[in-house]
């Protein structure tokens, strides 16, 4: 329970930043559009991944926002004392960036919205749609968290939030898989936990590699807890938790 409340707290600390509500909202409005006006030159508003492609980008510009949420609070000045406190270090962390992947999930409903106005084709809303989706979020909050952790070293942790994520959603097969990026795909998989379920969204694979996704986020989490706690140490004898 003291977890769930430090993660409301904070959740409300994260939607009170003008710039991370209308990050997600703008770039899953911004892909949409591009999707959209290609679909439609080409007459291909049956496309279903018009609107999907749209929503995991949203989503996953919203994960990308933990970064930011770091330097948020050494803006602050409070960065300090939620790594050094009696709770947790890596839970009081974890709790610190999950609002971003959380609120990411609204890239769905916005797109899926932004699909019935302009006449684009979607998908069924079925419960293994649901669980896919799920199954994205758990995979980008992983991973946004352990590359947001390394910001604790740095206060210019949002001007590297592009250099990370870019590659990784070009690597996770979003917007396709040409055939140089291919063979780097089918390994990355292994590797990046987002893969899996892209490709099922997208339905690049027609089956849900379950070992894949698996080993990978194992991957992560074992990251997230061998490695937390040593960054932040490292962040303390730096000095590097305030603003400088």
């Amino acid at each position: 329970m003291r977890f769930v409340r430090l993660f409301w707290f904070h959740f409300k600390e994260y939607l009170s930043d003008q710039y991370f509500v209308t990050l997600t909202l703008t770039s899953t409005l911004s892909i949409f559009l591009v999707q959209y006006t290609l679909a439609y030159a080409n007459h291909q508003l049956t496309n279903t991944s018009v609107w999907l492609q749209s929503a995991i980008f949203g989503m996953w510009s919203s994960c990308t926002t933990a970064a930011g949420s770091i330097g948020f609070e050494r803006y602050k000045g409070t960065l300090p004392y939620l790594i050094n406190n009696a709770y947790d270090e890596r839970l009081s962390l974890i709790a610190l960036l999950l609002p971003a992947s959380t609120y990411g999930l609204a890239a769905f409903p916005l797109a899926w919205l932004l699909a019935q106005l302009l006449g684009v084709t979607t998908d069924a809303i079925t419960f293994k749609f649901g669980f896919t989706v799920i199954l994205l979020w758990l995979a980008m909050a992983t991973m946004g968290i352990f590359i947001a952790s390394f910001f604790t070293l740095t206060p210019n942790a949002i001007t590297y939030e592009s250099l990370i994520g870019t590659p990784l959603i070009l690597l996770s097969g979003l917007f396709g898989n040409p055939s140089f990026l291919r063979p780097f795909i089918k390994i990355a998989q292994w590797f990046i936990p987002m893969t899996t379920p892209i490709a099922t969204l997208t339905g690049t694979s027609s089956t849900f590699n379950w070992s894949a996704y698996f080993s990978s986020l194992l991957i992560w989490f074992c990251l997230i807890i061998l490695m937390v706690k040593k960054i932040n140490q490292l962040a303390r004898m730096k000095g590097e938790l305030t603003l400088i």
